[in-house]
C-alpha cells in the first residue's frame, strides 16, 4: 500500500504541485481506495525519510543549504508528526 500511495502522491504532485497534507487528507477520506491509518503513517514516514535524505544530500554540497540543514530537518519532522497525529495511527 505504501508504494501505491507514493506513486499516487508523485502523480498528484506532478499535476497540481506538492501538497502533502492535501494528499493525505484525500487518502484518509478514501479517495484513492481503502487506506488504513497505519498505511498513512507508513506512507508519511517514507516521505519523511526521502525528504531528509534529500536535505542531507543538498546540505553536503555546502553553501547556505549546509547551514540550514538542521532547521529544515526539524521542520520536516514536525510537519510529518503533525500529519500523523491528524490522519495516521497504528
Amino acid at each position: 500500500m505504501i508504494e501505491e500511495l507514493m506513486n499516487r502522491y508523485w502523480d498528484v504532485a506532478m499535476e497540481t504541485g506538492p501538497d502533502l497534507e492535501g494528499f493525505v487528507k484525500r487518502a484518509a477520506a478514501g479517495e484513492f481506495g481503502p487506506v488504513s491509518r497505519a498505511d498513512i503513517t507508513a506512507f508519511l514516514r517514507e516521505v519523511e525519510a526521502i525528504t531528509i535524505a534529500n536535505i542531507e544530500t543538498k546540505a553536503s554540497e555546502g553553501g547556505m543549504f549546509a547551514s540550514m540543514k538542521d532547521q529544515v530537518i526539524q521542520e520536516t519532522r514536525a510537519q510529518i508528526n503533525e500529519l500523523i497525529e491528524k490522519y495516521g495511527g497504528t
